[in-house]
């Protein structure tokens, strides 16, 4: 059985980046802790991966980051594709995990390392590829559209 994960995009994000698995910013992951933006029992003091994972999920506000947000759950990815059942269709990108290491991509499991998850039932797994930039095409199995 192979291990997937799952990037649900709404069918606008997914033309406007033509289906290309980009993240918000291409810029190194660690982060040092913005006041505004740390988590008491999450952040930690200078710069650190720790640091982008909590801002990369932080209450979903969609600050940039190299990162880009996965879940392991298809329902959740379903849920993302279509804002919640608001639209009409999206689409839902399938990673195959086992594919991760040999292009050295990272992989920050979010309720293994936060305290407080915005979204804890999301199992957020953030992807970061090693240049910052975005997801080989080769990570990504199929890619399936989706409706509600």
């Amino acid at each position: 059985m192979r291990n997937f994960l799952y990037r649900g995009v709404s069918a606008s994000l997914h033309e406007k980046l033509c289906g290309v698995l980009e993240p918000k910013e291409r810029a190194a992951f660690a982060r040092e802790p913005n006041w505004d933006r740390a988590s008491w029992n999450d952040s930690t003091w200078g710069e650190s991966e720790q640091n982008g994972v909590v801002e990369h999920q932080l209450e979903q506000a969609g600050f940039p980051t190299s990162g880009i947000s996965t879940t392991p759950n298809l329902q959740r990815a379903i849920f993302y594709a279509t804002s919640g059942g608001s639209l009409s269709s999206g689409y839902v990108y399938v990673i195959d995990r086992d594919r991760l290491a040999e292009h050295h991509i990272r992989t920050y499991i979010v309720n293994e390392l936060l305290g407080a998850p915005s979204v804890p039932e999301d199992d957020e797994v953030i992807l970061v590829a090693s240049d910052f930039g975005a997801l080989p095409a080769s990570v990504v199995v199929e890619v399936r559209i989706v409706a509600t």
